[in-house]
């Protein structure tokens, strides 16, 4: 058996001693890197679940974005439409003002101020008295007449109030309407022939004696018309 001497025995422990020490340290160096290699890989596992997280943020903040776009361009459909249709209803509401505001105009030398209402209910009147409803035009030319006391039609409205009543025999109704047109406008181009037609009231109704004064105003004061011409035939059949 081979011995060794005392210092060849130090010598081997010595070197036992460093090789030991250098496989720890080998072995301490490989966990501190183990240890490195771990806190890198949650490191970037972080930083990966970080950018999953953002880029799904993203996607989301840019679909957010498309709805809000789509609802924001249909909000601005919406108001165009609106601004449309409202361009429509002011358009038509002043077509619908102008009809309603007065126009000038001159009726048989009577000038004023007539709203289409009133031609509308006098053009109705006389609608319905040539069609032989003088009682129903009676009624519409005396609400004509109360209500529009100022329109150029209302000489004659009156008029035909006139004409109307002695159609429907109301002799003292028709000689009042002429009675009135005549005091309101004496020189009415329609006073000649409101004379004849109370004239022949007053001869309806068996008064003879006004009925020819009011023949003989009428040549007086209006030679010239025809309603002139049918009095002195008619004085010439009375002599």
């Amino acid at each position: 058996m081979l011995r060794l001497k005392f210092p060849q025995l130090l010598a081997v422990a010595a070197l036992s001693t460093l090789g030991y020490q250098s496989t720890s340290a080998a072995m301490f160096e490989d966990n501190d890197a183990r240890r490195q290699i771990n806190v890198l890989t949650e490191s970037v596992k972080n930083s990966q679940r970080a950018i999953f997280d953002l880029t799904n943020s993203f996607e989301r903040s840019v679909q957010e974005n498309a709805k809000l776009r789509g609802r924001i361009e249909e909000l601005e459909r919406t108001v165009d439409d609106q601004k449309h249709n409202l361009k429509i209803y002011y358009s038509e509401l002043n077509d619908r003002i102008k009809l309603l505001e007065p126009v000038g105009i001159e009726i048989e030398g009577v000038k004023g101020k007539a709203q289409p209402a009133e031609k509308e209910l006098y053009d109705l009147a006389l609608i319905e008295f040539k069609d032989g409803n003088a009682v129903k035009a009676e009624g519409m030319l005396t609400q004509f007449i109360n209500a529009y006391p100022n329109s150029p039609y209302w000489p004659v409205a009156q008029y035909w109030l006139s004409v109307s009543k002695y159609a429907s025999k109301d002799y003292k109704g028709s000689i009042a309407a002429g009675n009135a047109l005549i005091k309101g406008f004496p020189e009415h181009p329609r006073v000649p022939q409101t004379l004849l037609n109370i004239a022949n009231c007053l001869f309806e109704s068996n008064q003879k004696a006004e009925g020819r004064k009011t023949l003989e105003l009428l040549i007086k004061s209006f030679p010239e018309s025809k309603s002139a011409d049918t009095a002195r035939l008619a004085l010439s059949k009375i002599k």
